[in-house]
């Protein structure tokens, strides 16, 4: 797979299901493993870059040059995107937005509500009731 095309793939893909992806490339494994520590650590809110760097085995400079390549963001906002995209799962299965954010690993609510509506173009709020409307729309 090019890594235009993973690009693409990780900016959209708001499924975050790493064990799901079936690994056809080192840059695949390589952006799994690193889902993988996210999804195991998502609930700390003092995860950080270096904590990342250290289990994959890179200086934070190659960490951010190779997310960057592959995913066209920094290691942070590909860190914080990770976060909110698991939050918008939450939300659309009932959680409600505090909830969400603790559980991502956002201690300030109001913050993550600013980075939610910055990724996906609403409030927490209003993306759960728009999930639970067109999921109560199709007999769920």
């Amino acid at each position: 797979m090019s890594r235009a095309l993973l690009r693409e793939r990780y900016s959209r893909d708001v499924t975050l299901q790493p064990r799901n992806i079936a690994i056809t490339s080192a840059d695949e494994q390589f952006l799994s493993k690193v889902m993988q520590f996210i999804d195991d650590n998502i609930m700390e809110a003092t995860l950080n870059v270096e904590q990342l760097a250290r289990e994959v085995n890179l200086s934070r400079i190659t960490l951010l040059r190779k997310i960057k390549a592959l995913t066209n963001q920094s290691t942070i906002e590909f860190i914080r995107s990770y976060r909110l995209k698991k939050a918008a799962q939450l939300l659309g299965t009932g959680h409600n937005v505090t909830e969400a954010a603790y559980m991502v690993g956002f201690s300030d609510v109001d913050y993550f509500r600013k980075w939610f509506k910055a990724e996906f173009g609403s409030t927490p709020k209003e993306y759960a009731v728009s999930r639970q409307q067109g999921g109560a729309g199709k007999g769920e």
